[in-house]
């Protein structure tokens, strides 16, 4: 009784338990499709982490670079402002030479003066000239190296009033030679060294006017300048410093007017 009541019951439950192991296998499916959907995902959050992570790194050595050139920036910047302030010191020792470089024996010359004086006064009472006269020089019995050389020395050794007045002579004596802007330029010189700039100014200005391809202009412009520039007149220098160094750029003149235009403010 028992067999025959098992044997139908075993039929009746064998559907069901396909049932419940086609849903179980589905369920394991589903499971696995999920699991999968859920790796996929994980990996596409984890190639965006390496992303972000990768521009993060990038964005740090940028900083580091941009750090690496601020420092960089600060440093030449420095070396730049000591250049600067080096070359000033040189320009003003420059200038400084180019105005006292002959005034150095200021004592010694007036020493000289009085000998000078002795010594005429001892040539007249011998009936020889000291200096030569405007008879002399226009007939050309005088030479006029001669002539700029005692000028020249009256110069060097600081007589600037009796410099100018002899290469005044010499101008008026010898208007036409090598020598004339030269002493054109040393009566400029000789006010300027004294900071008398208004004489100084027309005497270069003579110079320009008189002999504009003489050996002396560069110098004449670049003085001008730096009379502009004692004068508080910056346009004018800086024109006339421009002019140096277009007409002349490579003379000694030229590199100290480029030096100059460095310091001057920017307009």
């Amino acid at each position: 009784m028992n067999e025959r009541f098992l044997k139908p019951l075993g039929r009746c439950m064998l559907p069901a338990i396909f049932v419940l192991v086609v849903a179980g296998a589905c369920g394991v499916q589903s499971d696995l499709t999920n699991l999968k959907n859920d790796t996929t995902h994980l990996r596409a959050q984890m190639q965006v982490m390496r992303e972000e992570i990768a521009l993060q790194e990038d964005i740090d050595s940028l900083k580091v670079h941009i750090v690496r050139l601020e420092a960089l920036v600060r440093a030449q910047t420095e070396e730049l402002l000591r250049m600067r302030a080096d070359m000033g010191q040189r320009v003003g020792a420059l200038e400084n030479q180019l105005q006292v470089l002959t005034t150095r024996i200021t004592e010694s010359d007036r020493q000289f003066s009085a000998l000078v004086r002795r010594l005429e006064s001892l040539q007249v009472q011998l009936s020889v000239p000291a200096r030569p006269d405007t008879t002399a020089a226009q007939t050309g019995s005088f030479d006029p190296g001669e002539l700029y050389d005692l000028a020249l020395r009256d110069y060097q050794r600081g007589s600037y009033d009796v410099a100018v007045r002899q290469f005044t002579q010499y101008i008026e004596y010898f208007p036409d030679s090598d020598l004339a802007d030269d002493a054109q330029f040393y009566i400029g010189d000789s006010y300027y060294t004294q900071s008398l700039y208004t004489q100084a100014l027309d005497a270069y200005e003579m110079l320009l006017d008189t002999y504009p391809g003489g050996s002396k202009v560069p110098a004449t412009l670049l003085k001008i300048a730096f009379i502009k520039v004692a004068r508080k007149e910056p346009a004018e220098a800086r024109s006339f410093l421009e002019r140096v160094i277009g007409e002349f750029p490579d003379s000694e003149e030229a590199q100290l007017a480029r030096m100059r235009l460095d310091l001057m403010p920017e307009d």
